[in-house]
């Protein structure tokens, strides 16, 4: 009954991790709002996301920031030249990470449960167009006060809000699998059997993450049309996402990989302590 007892023990453990560790990184990663401006801040060296981006930020900034009639054409063509240069500016970089920051606060608010698509708030990057328009034509052009472009499709909204639910049990899920661990291992007669499938069972589960990171970028970059706002912000925040839980893979593996040795020295150390006794008697 023992040995059953810390089979399930352990079984229950490897898959509460399996659950625990995505959850965890959702956390980490996605409702946190310095994780996820952490993990997103690279998107502003993207070249294709920054030629997208850059589109949308002159249609705005000419058509809602109330350029007087007289000034319009002069702007237009001055926008044009400013915009090429924006991604240069000193700027820049805390602009977009002000652009994460109002995008998750904006999307992570309790009434946008229901929302039909990603929006990012790119309002501080069309204050830093608008700033540098002003200052080439000498007058104040104020930005404008929103701008917020949809990214995504319902359906991966709706894996947005699943997330954000799995995150919510990253706790309670972590310690389950360390209580039933901890129970497995207190069962056991064998102690360095139990360690040993415990690892056994991490390993399998960094290999089956492995696989399913592969997929990530190819749903990524299904959303919208190419060359969009939205399959360019898509596709470069799947590989950013996958690139940084790869991490978590490597830490997994080596702690299935440090329990099956651990798991391997105990049992060779209790057959040797074996062998010594019987050759006592």
């Amino acid at each position: 009954m023992r040995t059953v007892l810390s089979a399930l023990s352990v079984l229950l453990a490897v898959v509460l991790t399996a659950v625990a560790v995505p959850a965890l990184w959702l956390d980490r990663n996605l409702v946190d709002e310095s994780g996820f401006v952490q993990l997103l801040s690279p998107m502003s060296t993207d070249k294709q996301l920054q030629s997208t981006l850059v589109s949308n930020l002159e249609t705005a900034v000419l058509s809602d920031s109330g350029i007087p009639a007289v000034l319009r054409p002069v702007a237009e063509q001055a926008v044009k030249g400013l915009a090429t240069s924006l991604v240069s500016d000193p700027g820049f970089p805390q602009a977009w990470s002000d652009t994460l920051r109002a995008s998750h606060q904006l999307n992570f608010s309790p009434d946008k449960a229901s929302a039909n698509a990603f929006e990012l708030e790119l309002s501080p990057m069309a204050a830093l167009m608008s700033r540098r328009l002003g200052s080439s034509l000498n007058v104040n052009i104020p930005p404008p006060p929103s701008l917020q472009v949809q990214v995504g499709t319902a359906q991966q909204r709706s894996w947005l809000t699943g997330a954000q639910n799995l995150a919510a049990l990253a706790l309670p899920l972590s310690l389950g699998a360390v209580l039933a661990f901890v129970l497995g291992l207190l069962f056991a007669r064998r102690r360095g059997v139990a360690l040993a499938w415990a690892g056994i069972g991490l390993l399998l589960i960094a290999a089956l993450y492995q696989g399913a990171v592969g997929l990530v970028p190819s749903a990524g970059s299904a959303q919208g049309s190419t060359g969009s706002m939205s399959s360019a912000f898509g596709a470069r925040a799947a590989e950013l996402a996958a690139s940084n839980f790869e991490t978590w893979i490597l830490a997994v593996a080596i702690g299935g990989a440090v329990l099956l040795v651990l798991g391997a020295v105990l049992g060779a150390l209790r057959r040797r302590s074996k062998v010594r006794t019987e050759s006592t008697w």
